[in-house]
């Protein structure tokens, strides 16, 4: 591929153009250092002769692009600060793409409003005071909210969680389920323009500010490519919300924040759920193996059940029973193979009307936290009598019962609060942060979802 210097001035003027027009989108837009950085980094750069390097062409080894197969991925440039909404949408979006040929159609601005806005009875709610589109966000919350709706056919059927620092597991996540979420340093990091090549690079990261999507790779790609050369070839491709239309190469050598990957479903029509979802990953303990129970009234064909997995993997036993727990409708063994939501989807759809949708977890069953609130915002959870049980002491136990902490053990795995992430950073009280890790807290509803079939 061979650039002249003709083709490289019209491609940077692209990239100039696109950054300003997201710098200029909204008056009460904060500025992105990065943008600015990366800006000026180009301008210099864009002054130097073209060298041979410019020539680079990546070969069949060591190398995969999402973009190269899917038509529909769109790359719009974001507004304000919801680069943690646009990099989700993208990965539902190639999720949704590769699973089912469709373009996801999702705004960003209904998704800000469905997660943060009071059109609804539980989860977060922003403090007045609190422009929702500058607050940020985590890929938890856009899992909690999504996983209980069926909009416009579409479902949020699994957010798998990612060790980020396994190069291998990404590379599995986006070529068999679609864009990977991570959070990278775009404020202490060094930026480029080489060819026609938006490159990034940090050593190490101060503070993760910034989400972005994996969208592909090239082992090859050369270290010579970034700002400050690195000691290894190779690199991310990633969808930037900075950059509009241009994919960037972010060096192996930086180090990623968590790794989270979003896949939807058009298999189902209806979700029935009780619980804001597991944002602050909570869950419950009985003994060796706990089981708890959703009570649900709805005609219909169960196709799958959705839960929330706290651990790494773990077995659980689902049983579909009559809604007062005398009669087994069907039973159904599963393994949780990673961390985060996931829904089964039975072997066979059930005809139910009342009916109970029981889990027994080999490590403990998720459920939605307490009500708290913060300095920023508000999690509000709720819970009636007669929707979720746990099985303890030989009988089946509602959660509403006043001495439900005695039959239980609660706890929580590490919050998304414990990150290096920069969303609520600035705004979290040590009060708020002590608040969202407690482990003796008050359980709501167990998570579990009852998904119909179309």
């Amino acid at each position: 591929m061979k650039i002249t210097k003709q083709i490289l001035a019209f491609v940077l003027m692209l990239s100039l153009s696109a950054m300003n027009g997201c710098g200029d989108s909204s008056a009460s837009e904060k500025a992105d250092p990065a943008v600015d950085s990366f800006v000026s980094s180009s301008a210099a750069d864009s002054s130097s002769e073209a060298t041979p390097k410019y020539d680079y062409v990546y070969g069949a080894d060591g190398y995969y692009n999402l973009a190269d197969e899917l038509k529909l991925f769109k790359t719009p440039v974001q507004q304000t600060g919801t680069c943690w909404l646009y990099a989700a949408r993208a990965s539902m979006q190639t999720s949704c793409e590769k699973a089912t040929g469709k373009e996801l159609k999702m705004e960003i601005y209904d998704m800000l409003e469905d997660i943060y806005g009071e059109g609804k009875q539980e989860g977060f709610f922003v403090n007045s005071a609190i422009n929702k589109s500058d607050l940020g966000g985590y890929q938890q919350f856009v899992t909690a909210r999504l996983s209980g709706e069926c909009k416009d056919g579409i479902t949020l059927d699994s957010s798998m969680m990612i060790d980020p620092t396994d190069r291998e597991a990404i590379k599995s996540a986006v070529r068999t389920r679609g864009g990977v979420t991570v959070g990278i340093d775009s404020r202490n990091c060094e930026v480029g323009m080489f060819g026609t090549y938006p490159t990034l690079i940090y050593k190490q990261a101060k503070i993760y500010d910034h989400a972005v999507t994996v969208i592909g790779w090239d082992d090859h790609f050369p270290k010579e490519y970034f700002k400050t050369p690195t000691e290894q070839d190779g690199a991310w491709i990633v969808y930037n919300s900075n950059l509009g239309g241009k994919y960037q190469y972010i060096s192996y050598s930086s180090p990623l924040e968590y790794a989270i990957s979003h896949t939807v479903s058009d298999k189902y029509s209806q979700v029935q759920s009780y619980d804001a979802g597991n944002v602050m990953s909570s869950y419950i303990k009985t003994g060796d193996s706990t089981k708890v129970a959703n009570i649900f009234h709805k005609a219909g064909k169960l196709a799958a059940v959705g839960t929330f997995n706290n651990f790494d993997k773990q077995d659980i036993k689902l049983e579909i029973m009559s809604a007062d727990f005398s009669t087994v409708l069907y039973t159904q063994d599963a393994k949780l193979d990673y961390q985060g939501y996931q829904t089964i989807e039975l072997t066979k759809p059930v005809d139910v009307r009342d009916f109970a949708v029981v889990i027994t977890y080999s490590k403990g069953a998720p459920v939605e936290g307490e009500t708290i609130g913060f300095a920023v915002a508000s999690y509000k959870t709720s819970i009636e009598k007669g929707q979720s049980f746990v099985f303890a002491d030989g009988k089946w136990k509602d959660m509403t019962d006043s001495d439900i902490n005695r039959a239980i053990k609660t706890d929580k795995v590490q919050s998304f609060v414990d990150s290096d992430s920069g969303a609520w950073k600035d705004y979290l009280t040590s009060s708020d942060i002590e608040a969202m890790k407690k482990t003796d807290f008050a359980p709501g509803n167990c998570c579990i979802k009852a998904l119909f079939a179309k």
